[in-house]
């Protein structure tokens, strides 16, 4: 039995964001949506993340996530969390029971291959899921969460998990030079050129305690 570490949550430690603009078809039929989202997709920035956290509430974690882009829920437009692997089992327990994120286990290798260069590898079991190569730039600038929130709904065991995390850190603009996915694994974003990549490093994160509410079933 996994120890229970309750939210809030601080983490640190480096990581990429990837921003892209997703077709709908894509959303619909290639990401694992929940079913309350089906059909409400409002468009907006989707979001890969790749992180290597060297510090959380439950110790260190490889995590890699795909944000569809925006949903129409209740009168507002949010995010959530399709799909995503991380590198324990105590991140993926207790990001189910605090934020209802639906985390997955996978294994993690954070591999640089010279100072700007990084491939990024992970896997299920014998199975590869996806792998990254990027290529950080060396102007570095402020990198912040208030310029594209991205505040998520989940849903989780009859309950809608609502969560904003913030964010600040040393940003680097980055390319994607080469990406690798197993379809059957993780959506395959290999067909769509990203808008903008980005390295933080370092960065703190900060999770808060979910709002929930009652799904209607």
């Amino acid at each position: 039995m996994e120890k229970y570490y309750p939210a809030p949550w601080t983490l640190s430690g480096k990581g990429y964001i990837l921003l892209y603009k997703f077709p709908k078809t894509f959303v619909e039929e290639k990401t694992s949506l929940p079913e309350f989202l089906k059909g409400h997709f409002a468009g907006g920035f989707g979001a890969l993340m790749l992180v290597d956290y060297t510090s959380s509430d439950a110790g260190p974690y490889g995590e890699l996530l795909l944000i569809p882009g925006k949903f129409k829920h209740e009168g507002k437009k949010l995010n959530t969390i399709s799909n995503i692997y991380v590198s324990t089992m105590a991140s993926v327990i207790n990001g189910r029971k605090n934020w209802g994120i639906p985390k997955e286990l996978a294994d993690f290798s954070f591999q640089s291959t010279d100072r700007n260069t990084e491939t990024v590898s992970v896997f299920s079991g014998e199975n590869m899921v996806a792998e990254f190569t990027l290529k950080s730039g060396k102007l570095s600038f402020p990198v912040t969460t208030k310029l594209l929130p991205l505040p998520l709904v989940q849903y989780h065991e009859g309950k809608y998990y609502y969560t904003t995390f913030q964010g600040k850190g040393t940003g680097k603009f980055a390319e994607l030079e080469d990406v690798r996915i197993n379809p059957q694994f993780f959506p395959d974003i290999s067909g769509y050129r990203p808008l903008s990549a980005i390295k933080v490093e370092p960065f703190k994160i900060t999770f808060p305690v979910a709002t929930k509410s009652p799904a209607d079933d």
